[in-house]
């Protein structure tokens, strides 16, 4: 096994001196297209392409739950696979600790499909916003009226 992996290095070393022996340029300049700098910029770090699209609010949501469902992803992942030890390790079948391994393994799926979907979400605004070149502001009031005798809150948004 050694003797393969150490095979496998040496051919990748090679092949990629003799690739690189000329010299290669790669010019990327995407000044010219907002909308691919945008939804690149999401790709790289989700919200990072909203916030480039003058839309703060939503970058830090897009990028809060991005956070969140990775970071439940990786909880009950660990959690799973720590109930699957318990499992093995009490030797019956039937057991409490399979059935906690497989909700949890679930649960660690859903959170990693939700945060690919924020993730693909995130790109794809970036995209259509900086191409449409629609970029909304939203305004939050609290306020009180002296008509209704009320503190009232507002959300309004510019499209």
């Amino acid at each position: 096994m050694k003797k393969i992996i150490i095979l496998s290095i040496a051919a990748v070393l090679v092949f990629n001196s003799s690739l690189f022996a000329e010299s290669i340029e790669l010019n990327l300049d995407f000044s010219g297209k907002p909308e691919v700098n945008a939804a690149l910029r999401s790709m790289l770090m989700p919200g990072w392409g909203q916030y480039y699209n003058k839309q703060p609010e939503k970058a830090w949501i897009v990028f809060g739950l991005f956070g969140v469902c990775l970071a439940g992803a990786f909880y009950y992942n660990n959690k799973a696979f720590s109930s699957y030890d318990k499992y093995k390790n009490y030797g019956m079948i039937e057991s409490k600790y399979y059935d906690d391994y497989e909700s949890q393994y679930l649960t660690s799926q859903i959170f990693t499909f939700a945060a690919i979907g924020v993730w693909i979400f995130g790109i794809i605004d970036a995209y259509a916003v900086s191409k449409n070149g629609t970029v909304s502001a939203s305004k939050v009031n609290f306020y009180y009226s002296k008509s209704s005798d009320a503190y009232c809150l507002s959300y309004s948004r510019k499209i």
